[in-house]
């Protein structure tokens, strides 16, 4: 029996997508083979799939091999393991360039690279990707699973670096932003509880509004400022302090640390 989809490594990200694509019934559980050392994560995903005894059985038995491993640990799982028999290498693994991933493994067939984010896990994810000697019924496939996770972004390769800075780590940013929402909430005397519940809606709501208007953001923050209003002071004080630029600076140290990551794979 082949396996549409063999997982090596089921950390947060591999879950989370193969979970999405198993709760859309994209995939069905006895069609995917997943290996991990850690049997919990497998046992714990709320479905059936099936465990592979070793990454030999799993290259053997799948069609198209999802890695999910950390970006460190992959070498010495491929080493010397055969791939005559998958069709297509999805990979999540970041700062590993198609090159490099085909040096270690020795694989000449389609490979979709991808970043995702982990809001995939509800299906509010954005997956940035991109297909190297991909056949179009193998792209479709991965594509309609990354789907279920959230948009799909098609990129070239030399733009995932900067990918990762802005979605793959961004959600990091997101709740930094918020804790300071929730603590300026607090510091007008509201509670934690309730700083939060008022912060986070705050931000998923103009996050979706932002997404779908038609104004650009300097108009979007405009139409909220009310000349001799509040919302002015606190626009004020973050321009004073140069916030855009802290955050673009932060984006930018992200983005050199997954050029440095990837120089040494």
């Amino acid at each position: 029996m082949k396996y549409s989809l063999g997982v090596i490594g089921f950390g947060v990200m591999g879950q989370a997508i193969v979970t999405r694509a198993l709760k859309q019934g994209i995939l069905q559980p006895e069609s995917v083979l997943v290996y991990d050392l850690d049997k919990e994560k497998i046992a714990s995903c709320g479905f059936p799939v099936v465990a592979a005894s070793s990454v030999d059985e799993l290259l053997t038995k799948s069609d198209r091999v999802f890695f999910a491993v950390k970006p460190q640990q992959y070498v010495d799982i491929v080493s010397g393991k055969d791939f005559s028999s998958v069709k297509t290498i999805l990979t999540i693994m970041a700062g590993v360039s198609i090159d490099t991933l085909r040096k270690n493994t020795g694989f000449s067939g389609g490979i979709v690279r991808v970043m995702p984010n982990t809001p995939c896990a509800l299906g509010k994810g954005v997956c940035a990707y991109y297909c190297d000697q991909t056949e179009e019924k193998e792209k479709e496939f991965i594509l309609h699973i990354l789907s279920s996770c959230g948009d799909v972004v098609s990129i070239k390769e030399n733009q995932f670096d900067a990918v990762t800075s802005v979605s793959g780590s961004g959600p990091a940013y997101v709740y930094t932003f918020a804790q300071g929402m929730i603590q300026g909430g607090m510091n007008g005397g509201l509670t934690y509880e309730q700083a939060k519940t008022l912060a986070l809606n705050t931000l998923c709501g103009a996050a979706e509004l932002a997404k779908y208007s038609q104004d650009d953001l300097d108009t979007l923050i405009d139409r909220v400022c009310s000349k001799g209003g509040t919302t002015i002071e606190a626009i004020k004080s973050y321009r004073a302090d140069g916030l855009t630029d802290v955050i673009a600076k932060g984006v930018d140290a992200c983005r050199k640390r997954s050029e440095e990551l990837g120089k040494a794979k």
